[in-house]
């Protein structure tokens, strides 16, 4: 069984949250939002669905957080 990784992350320009790519055990990928929690990150939020690949799954983020949008045009 593959270890779960996070391939990419995408930082808000304030340093507030942060998306990261993921591959998950199964092989497949999805994307989570994590929020700072004082100096640190607190938890990762929920699967935000299942891709077949790293890009897929980053195109997905990139077209649902608007502030993601902002980063890529």
């Amino acid at each position: 069984m593959e270890r779960e990784a996070i391939v990419a992350e995408f930082v808000h320009p304030e340093g507030t949250t942060k998306v990261l790519i993921v591959r998950r055990t199964d092989g497949r990928f999805t994307y989570r939002r994590q929020h700072r929690d004082g100096p640190d990150w607190g938890p990762q939020t929920i699967d935000a669905g299942v891709y077949d690949s790293s890009l897929t799954a980053e195109s997905e983020a990139r077209q649902r957080i608007e502030w993601m949008q902002a980063l890529f045009h």
